[in-house]
């Protein structure tokens, strides 16, 4: 009884879901016709109205001036609200243990939204980047294709990020894989490896 009460509860949100639209008017005049899925202190989370079975996409608060919601309720962003200050940052460090195989090719690491590459990673090295979006990220990564793999990390003003980026064979394939490490064993796996001062090294 119990299981069937779970499945109506389910089978009802879903309808509910697919129906409602919310509105997100950004600080340009944008409008997205959007499903917001939650709203944090820095960011809010959404999907595309016209595409809710798609990727979800994060939106600094900072970048929206409105969300009408289906029901009729508003909320109103503004810079001094969006707990995003003008100039803030986190530190992340991307680095790559030294490997023979596939050492030749570069990972590509780089965001969902905005859609951006961050790093060309070399074998056996670390590069360290100053990252001003806030909030929920979505990282990806790949070596001769793209990784379909999402990373998520809710990346805070002056905190120190880890990211150890390797690069796996699957059968036929190779993939590029991420990890978020802590400090210690980051700091411990990067001893020894050359610091890679340029973010995309031809």
């Amino acid at each position: 009884m119990r299981t069937k009460s779970i499945l109506i509860v389910l089978l009802c949100t879903s309808i509910v879901t697919s129906t409602a639209q919310d509105i997100i008017t950004k600080m340009n005049g944008d409008d997205i016709q959007a499903i917001v899925i939650e709203v944090l202190p820095t960011s809010v989370k959404y999907k595309k109205y016209n595409n809710q079975k798609g990727p979800l996409y994060t939106l600094k608060k900072s970048e929206i001036f409105m969300i009408n919601y289906e029901n009729g309720s508003k909320d109103v962003f503004t810079t001094q609200n969006s707990d995003v200050m003008e100039g803030s940052s986190a530190t992340i460090y991307f680095y790559r243990p030294k490997k023979f195989a596939n050492g030749k090719t570069k990972i590509i690491v780089g965001t969902v939204e905005p859609d951006e590459v961050l790093v060309g990673l070399k074998n056996g090295r670390w590069y360290e980047m100053d990252y001003e979006h806030l909030g929920d990220r979505q990282f990806v990564a790949g070596v001769f294709s793209l990784n379909k793999e999402i990373y998520e990390l809710d990346v805070e003003h002056n905190e120190t990020y880890y990211v150890k980026c390797t690069v796996l064979t699957k059968g036929l394939k190779v993939m590029a894989e991420l990890t978020f490490v802590g400090k210690a064993t980051a700091l411990k796996e990067m001893e020894g490896l050359k610091e890679q001062e340029d973010s995309l090294v031809d």
